[in-house]
């Protein structure tokens, strides 16, 4: 019978960064078949790492397994405040200032 660890210990094994690399992509809400894709590997291979996440994690479904890496600092959350830049790029018209029509 396995034996069972306290979630106040740490985790066992780190993950490598393949396996880094694959939970960005579950992060980003893709599949595991999308993922094989951009990674240009096997759709089982993905499912490999996602379960070795999963183990590793003590999880025992993704969103157990992005919380997790989210409260151990492994994923971060993108900031909701846009950059100065972002809001510089968005204001400006590529033509420059617009007018609006008068509706007379």
């Amino acid at each position: 019978m396995d034996k069972l660890v306290p979630l106040s210990q740490p985790r066992p094994d780190e993950p490598t960064a393949r396996e880094r690399e694959i939970l960005n992509h579950i992060w980003a809400g893709l599949t595991s078949h999308e993922i094989a894709a951009r990674l240009q590997i096997a759709p089982k291979t993905v499912e490999s790492h996602r379960a070795n996440l999963l183990r590793k994690f003590r999880a025992s479904n993704s969103a157990q397994l992005l919380r997790l890496a989210l409260l151990e600092g492994i994923l971060q959350v993108p900031s909701t405040h846009p950059t100065p830049s972002a809001i510089v790029r968005r204001t400006q018209h590529p033509k420059g200032v617009r007018k609006l029509a008068s509706l007379k």
